[in-house]
């Protein structure tokens, strides 16, 4: 087996210096994170609006040291978030205006979870190796469903980004499902409904079915409402691995299975098997898992991902479709998007 390394030790020093400083860089890129993670918990993006600071006058304005906000401020000026102006004040620069929590980017919410919900769980990272259970659970001593649920306020902050992110990012997945024939659409743990709201209104004739924990569809309402689709879409609280009790034309499951284990995502299906009315169709959105990790380096790191937090994985093709049969489905059609996912059309197996 041929390994990276050369066997004469021939690699030269400009490469292997190369090499050394991208994996320092990678290295040390928590402290990036941090002051961008900083900037946002101390309100500074939005404290500061068009107007230029003085590190005094910001640091009277949110009751913090001057001297320093000062060398904190220097930082953000480094990673683009701030600008010096040459009297020495500060004001935003185009990356801090991408994070402001009015910014469509979104990133202020991003950072936050990041942080606070999947930093220490990454770090960790070992003892999913060593366990075979997620690092999360390890780390808050609770599943991240439980822990989402028990701490309402982290629940509703990842179930909103990941609403607006997945409705400011579904066209690629609309255009590839087939709508004929389709009158009523469930959206299965469907958050917040950021997938059934695009759905909904880019065909207005479609009514909708959000299927999710009791208390995530009654967060869902107000997004709903927001929205304009709220009395097209009917809220069913349930569990997904004990009954989906909702009828529908179309199915849907956008990067749910990939959260659980074979043995509770292939309970799923076969509870949306048993709800399924005879004609309906199921498709599932989601990466799937390439042979040789260099042909999507994306979808390897979301893998990774589901092991340290939900227990998950990605799955390979093969892997969806054994999934399927023993779910009493047959895997129908795959169409790749632009976006990396794949969108996986089933029917029901006879």
């Amino acid at each position: 087996m041929q390994s990276g390394r050369p066997e004469d030790g021939s690699m030269s020093g400009a490469r292997q210096d190369d090499l050394e400083t991208r994996l320092r860089r990678q290295i040390e890129a928590y402290h990036e994170s941090a002051l961008v993670y900083a900037a946002v918990k101390l309100g500074l993006p939005d404290r500061m609006g068009e107007r230029a600071w003085t590190a005094e006058q910001l640091a009277a304005e949110l009751a913090l040291s001057a001297p320093h906000l000062l060398r904190f401020m220097r930082g953000l000026v480094t990673l683009g978030i701030c600008q010096e102006l040459p009297d020495g004040t500060f004001a935003l620069a185009e990356g801090g205006w991408s994070l402001r929590s009015d910014s469509p980017s979104r990133l202020d919410k991003k950072v936050q979870i990041v942080v606070e919900q999947y930093w220490r769980p990454w770090a960790n990272l070992a003892s999913c190796l060593q366990t075979g259970t997620p690092a999360f659970d390890r780390v808050f001593g609770l599943s991240v469903r439980d822990w989402r649920q028990r701490n309402a306020a982290q629940g509703a902050l990842f179930e909103s980004y990941l609403a607006k992110e997945t409705l400011a990012h579904s066209a690629s997945f609309i255009d590839a499902v087939n709508f004929a024939g389709v009158r009523t659409v469930a959206d299965i743990g469907g958050g917040f409904g950021g997938l059934l709201a695009a759905l909904l209104q880019a065909h207005p004739h479609l009514q909708g079915v959000l299927f999710d924990r009791p208390e995530t569809v009654a967060g869902a309402e107000p997004h709903l409402e927001s929205l304009g689709i709220a009395d097209r879409t009917a809220l069913v609280g349930g569990d997904i691995l004990t009954a989906i009790p909702v009828r529908a034309d179309l199915y849907v499951l956008n990067g749910v299975l990939q959260q659980w284990y074979d043995t509770d995502a292939l309970a799923i299906l076969k509870n949306v098997r048993a709800a399924m009315p005879e004609g309906a169709r199921l498709i599932i959105i989601e990466r799937v898992l390439p042979e040789r990790a260099t042909d999507d380096p994306a979808a390897v790191m979301l893998d990774l991902h589901m092991m340290a937090i939900t227990g998950g994985r990605v799955r390979t093709l093969a892997e969806f479709e054994a999934l399927l049969s023993d779910a009493g489905l047959k895997l129908s059609e795959v169409t790749p998007t632009s976006s990396g996912f794949s969108v996986l059309a089933s029917v029901r197996r006879a």
